[in-house]
């Protein structure tokens, strides 16, 4: 991986890839550059077979990402098209998080406001330490939040708490965000980055082809009928059917053992 940013980091864990979000000294502001070393992070996690789970943070237990970095504001949106320019990197690693084929966690220590809360929102799941805290601080910056990220909110909370979130600008705390659906469990800060890797050793040991599956069906499924790739979803249940892990888990039941999958 070819990081220039000094803001972004990688690290494997077993078959656990990290994404690092490193900026303490802006409690992990998302800065320039970080966002094209990020997709590059992704994209190689994506490209090896030995990491099976996708694991994002942010650097210390402080936060996982505080917003955008607005000292870069004057040069990155000082005019219509430098804003568009902007735009692109942060686009370009937001589609790849949705549409990574792995599982995707977002562990959150802290504060997770603005474009952090919208980088958490690309995961699969997000696990958040007992003193994190969410907001979309929009309506105080000026700033039209954009579609794609308010879609997000709203098919994780609902029309009405996301109005709440995005009129108030207000912060909830771990317990609110928990119970409207914004993120998936509340662990103890000590125990967060233990409990999120036990959970990712569980993920890795399933059957990837069954997962990816899954991970694919349930985002067509929030899609209009007619948006939806049938015919894709058909030959992923064909390739999952025929496949050595199908074969596997029937040889692994019948012989009382834990399956060895091997993707394919």
């Amino acid at each position: 991986m070819n990081l220039t940013s000094g803001l972004i980091d990688a690290k494997t864990t077993g078959p656990i890839g990290w994404l690092i979000f490193d900026n303490q000294s802006k409690l992990n502001a998302l800065s320039p550059g970080m966002y094209e070393d990020g997709l590059e992070v992704i994209q190689a996690y994506e490209a090896d077979p030995a990491i099976k789970v996708v694991v994002m943070r942010g650097a210390g237990t402080r936060a996982f990402i505080s917003g955008a970095d607005i000292t870069s504001f004057n040069k990155t949106r000082s005019d219509p098209v430098a804003a568009a320019a902007a735009r692109e990197a942060p686009n370009k690693l937001r589609h790849k998080l949705i549409h990574l084929e792995k599982p995707l966690i977002a562990m959150i220590y802290g504060y997770c406001l603005g474009g952090g809360l919208g980088m958490a929102l690309n995961a699969d799941m997000r696990f958040a330490s007992s003193d994190s805290q969410f907001s979309v601080p929009a309506a105080l910056r000026g700033i039209a939040y954009a579609p794609e990220g308010l879609k997000q909110l709203v098919d994780l909370v609902g029309p009405s708490v996301a109005k709440d979130i995005m009129f108030s600008a207000r912060r909830l705390k771990a317990e609110e965000a928990l119970r409207v659906g914004l993120i998936n469990r509340i662990v103890e800060a000590d125990q967060l980055e233990a409990e999120t890797i036990a959970y990712a050793e569980v993920l890795a040991a399933n059957a990837p082809l069954s997962m990816k599956a899954s991970k694919y069906f349930i985002n067509q499924l929030g899609l209009e009928q007619h948006e939806r790739d049938d015919a894709r979803m058909d030959a992923m249940q064909r390739e999952a059917e025929k496949s050595e892990d199908f074969k596997e888990a029937t040889r692994s039941f019948m012989e009382k053992r834990k399956p060895v999958f091997i993707g394919r």
